[in-house]
Order: C-alpha cells, then structure tokens, then sequence
C-alpha cells in the first residue's frame, strides 16, 4: 500500500531533527527561476563549435563603387561648409543646384560640339579632293594605251580605250558633238545624219565596246584587229 503524503512528511520530519516543515514549506513554494536565453546564446555564440566565419558572409564593394561613395561624401562635405558658412536657406539651394546643373550640361554640350567638330575635320581632311580634268582627253594617248592593253592580250580593255580615242577624235575634229549624257546610239544617229559615209567605220569600233561594257563579254583578238583598222580609216578620213 503506498503510504500518503501527510505521512511522508512525517516520516521526513522524524528521519533529522535539522528538518522543519517551514523549510518544507518554502522549497514547496519557490518556482525555479527561468533560463536566461541571451546568455545561453551568447555562451553558444562565443564557443567553437558555433562560431561564424566572418569571411563567409563578406562582400566586397566595386572600386566605382568606392570613387562614387567617396565623391558624393565632399560633395556633401562642401556643401555642408559652404551652409554653414553663408546660411543658404533652403529656395537658394535648388537654385544653386540647378545652376550647376545648367553649367554641367553647357559643359558636356560645348565638349560634344568639339569632339563632333575634330570628326567631321579628320573625314573631309581623308576624302580625296576631285581634281577636275587638266582638257579633254588625247585620242592619240587613248590609242596608244589601247595598243598597249592589246599587246597583253587584254582585248577588252583595249576596246574601250580605243572607243573613247575615237570619240575624242571626232569630237575634236567637229564630227560630232557628244556631251556627256551622250550614248552610244546618240553618237550614230548624229553621224548618220552629218557623215553617213564613216557610220561603218564607227559601228566595228562601237560594237566590241557595246559588247564589253554593257554584255560583260569577252572581245576577241579579230574584233580588236577590225576594230583597230576602222579607227585608222577614221583617223585618216575625218578632217577639221
């Protein structure tokens, strides 16, 4: 049987006389004090095993990050100097504010009208200056250089040099009066109706020239010879 409690505080009472029941009474009464949990954390904190790695969590600022932090803090340096020296209340310092604003955007305008300036000054200064032509040009130079393009076998560019001789040639001569817009069909119409005798001539000169410049074909030596001896005809037929 298990005895009650008045009977376990008697026989507690009877076991040392150094006990009494007001003792009994105040541990009864006492409530244990509560933890104190900044302390415990702070004692957790400061062991090893609960320690943080400081560089773990660390981050690293940007260098333009720094210049910038380090800029606007004499900015607000001056600033501040400049306040407590000449009391600017607060209307005058928008003011100021947006005077320098005004200033800054002067000062980028006038940098970007000189930079455009230096660019606009090194692209003229690299295009290459048109130099208008000295006279009209020599037939017998063009002819010459025709044969030269012949001699290499470049039987195309010796056509065209020696169209543009004959066209010099009759137009010195005052055979026909080509202008610059003037076309191949232009220049024959116009010899057909002042000298119809040399239209035969002009057609073996024009067609190799037709054929390279506007087909994209290939001359051939036999067109070149052909073409070559019509010139002389015209050469030695055409007169001032």
């Amino acid at each position: 049987m298990t005895p009650s409690s008045e009977e376990l505080v008697k026989r507690w009472l009877a076991a040392n006389p150094a006990h009494r029941a007001a003792q009994l009474n105040a541990h009864a009464g006492t409530a244990p004090a509560p933890p104190d949990l900044g302390a415990l954390a702070a004692r957790e904190l400061a062991s090893s095993r609960y320690r943080l790695d400081e560089t773990h969590g660390s981050y690293a600022e940007p260098l333009w990050m720094r210049a910038l932090r380090w800029l606007f803090g004499r900015w607000d340096d001056l600033w501040r100097a400049l306040s407590g020296r000449l009391h600017v209340s607060e209307r005058a310092a928008v003011g100021i504010g947006d005077g320098v604003l005004v200033l800054v955007g002067l000062v980028l305008a006038v940098a970007a009208f000189y930079i455009l300036r230096n660019v606009y000054v090194a692209r003229a200064s690299a295009r290459t200056p048109a130099e208008p032509l000295a006279g009209a040009p020599d037939p017998l130079s063009l002819y010459q250089r025709a044969c030269d393009a012949a001699n290499r076998t470049e039987y195309g560019s010796a056509a065209v040099l020696l169209f543009g001789a004959t066209v010099a040639m009759l137009g010195a001569r005052g055979a026909i009066a080509a202008g610059a817009g003037s076309s191949v069909g232009d220049m024959r119409r116009e010899l057909r109706a002042r000298h119809e005798q040399i239209v035969g001539q002009f057609d073996a000169v024009a067609t190799p020239f037709v054929q390279r410049t506007y087909a994209d074909r290939a001359v051939a030596a036999a067109q070149w010879q052909r073409a070559r001896t019509a010139f002389t005809t015209l050469w030695e037929t055409v007169r001032v």
